[in-house]
């Protein structure tokens, strides 16, 4: 079957791999504040819709800016609301703009949820062992 996609905007794309049970989330350019935002509400209303889900592969290797500015939201705002839905690993492929890259790694979460990778394949390849368990 592989992956279907949910949602395809200029900024973002969310596909997903029922067999795998895994949400892909390619994100695409220079990212705003709001672009950021707006993105992680389609991402959970999305998640929300997948309760057999709890794996997300948050693809940033398209990313082309900072987006620093949202980094505090998504921390504390967007990532309690996903693990509140039932997320429980979210492998994160970093963007080798390197101000792209310090704004993920500015976003924390509650325990081990995020993992961070510079490879899509180690990604995906974790949460599938991840889901294997």
């Amino acid at each position: 079957m592989g992956k279907v996609s949910l949602l395809k905007e200029k900024h973002i794309e969310i596909l997903y791999d029922a067999e795998k049970k895994i949400m892909y989330d390619h994100w695409i350019g220079f990212q705003t504040v709001d672009n950021v935002m707006d993105g992680c509400e389609k991402i959970l209303k999305l998640f929300e819709l997948k309760p057999e889900c709890i794996s997300i592969l948050n693809d940033n290797s398209q990313v082309t800016g900072p987006w620093q500015g949202a980094t505090e939201w998504v921390s504390n705002v967007w990532f309690p609301k996903m693990i509140d839905a039932g997320l429980q690993h979210f492998a994160w492929v970093l963007s080798s703009n390197i101000f792209a890259e310090l704004s993920a790694k500015n976003v924390s979460s509650d325990g081990d949820i995020i993992q961070y990778f510079n490879d899509y394949k180690q990604a995906e390849k974790f949460l599938e062992a991840k889901e294997a368990v």
